[in-house]
């Protein structure tokens, strides 16, 4: 199980869970370590910098669906009271989060190369963390081509959804 998220300034943080599946006190230890670091990282300027890009308000929109360990009470209060902004998610509608298109591509960028480099399946430690490790480099060598295009996609998934009233669409 990973966690990963992008903005467009690039890839953010990429966390190798170590349980299978993620409740809401893991979940609240990767928006601590993951996103509310990254957005101190963005915000930060560089120390030679002659100038620095102020974000407005709606400038960040933080988004996850509705998953249970998402809309945990005590990650909703965590995330109000860092002000960080969220993407209020309809109850029953296809998965708007971009994120999701990229991870079609990661995944099967990752399966290449456990393929060029004779990786096998399995459960073993020294495989598994091996995995991780292509998985972590994946990431950081993730380019801006295809996550611009997702964050430029927004205003239309948004809109199709509106428009089928929460029903499928091609998204």
């Amino acid at each position: 199980m990973i966690w990963a998220c992008f903005t467009g300034a690039g890839p953010g943080p990429l966390i190798v869970c170590d349980a299978g599946n993620v409740n809401a006190d893991c979940y609240l230890e990767i928006l601590k370590d993951g996103v509310v670091t990254f957005i101190d990282t963005l915000l930060k300027p560089a120390p030679d910098a002659d100038s620095i890009t102020v974000a407005i308000n709606d400038t960040f929109l933080f988004m996850h669906d509705n998953a249970p360990c998402h809309t945990a009470t005590k990650v909703t209060t965590f995330l109000k009271k860092r002000h960080l902004p969220t993407m209020k998610w309809p109850a029953q509608s296809p998965n708007l989060n971009p994120i999701e298109n990229l991870w079609t591509d990661f995944k099967e960028r990752f399966h290449a190369r456990c393929v060029h480099l004779g990786l096998k399946p399995s459960t073993r430690a020294k495989v598994l963390e091996k995995c991780a490790d292509i998985l972590r480099g994946l990431w950081r060598g993730q380019g801006m081509e295809l996550i611009t295009k997702l964050i430029e996609s927004m205003p239309r998934r948004v809109a199709a959804v509106i428009a089928a009233k929460g029903g499928h669409t091609k998204y």
